[in-house]
């Protein structure tokens, strides 16, 4: 899988959760990092249907009409994140994956109150960024799961600042963004 790049809001020694941060329309959407499990192109995918990667089945899932997102279709940048967990497993298009950043958990703030309807169950909160807000999607209400209490707590991840003896699970990625976008697959796709 490959990302324009990773990046961190804020470097701490206290719990970070990772996001994957793609658009959809014009909308920033975070996915908690740990349930991807690959990004293809449209033409790897190919088809209509279900997606095969790493001998593991997707079915196809439109974020875009569950949001009720007008998008532009697709485009070169166009991506199917492959996402997956509790023997559930989807794949959706984005029109743009910006990448991976961790985020620390304090700056990670709820839905304003006026939020009351379904929405709740879609998004769990949002994080604002240099350039833009990311809403955060409930992975839960992704893969069609059951929801849980404090969902973001599933995903925390305790960082470190180096010192000795403590556990950095973070994986080990280069903090900048490359402005030319990578290969997005190592394997094949049906």
């Amino acid at each position: 899988m490959g990302l324009r790049g990773h990046n961190a809001l804020r470097e701490s020694g206290g719990q970070v959760v990772r996001f994957l941060v793609s658009l959809i329309g014009s909308t920033h959407m975070a996915f908690p990092s740990h349930w991807v499990r690959g990004i293809v192109t449209p033409a790897e995918a190919s088809g209509g249907g279900s997606v095969t990667w790493a001998h593991a089945v997707y079915e196809r899932t439109d974020l875009t009409d569950r949001f009720s997102i007008r998008t532009t279709g697709v485009t070169a940048e166009t991506r199917l994140v492959l996402y997956a967990n509790e023997g559930r497993a989807r794949c959706f298009a984005v029109e743009k994956v910006l990448g991976l950043i961790d985020v620390e958990r304090d700056l990670i703030q709820p839905l304003p109150a006026q939020f009351r309807g379904k929405e709740r169950e879609r998004l769990l909160g949002f994080f604002v960024e240099a350039s833009y807000v990311a809403l955060i999607v409930n992975p839960f209400w992704v893969l069609e799961l059951p929801s849980r209490n404090n969902i973001l707590e599933v995903f925390a991840l305790q960082v470190s600042n180096g010192r000795p003896g403590e556990f950095d699970s973070r994986l080990k990625l280069s903090s900048v963004v490359l402005e030319d976008p990578l290969p997005v697959s190592a394997g094949s796709a049906r």
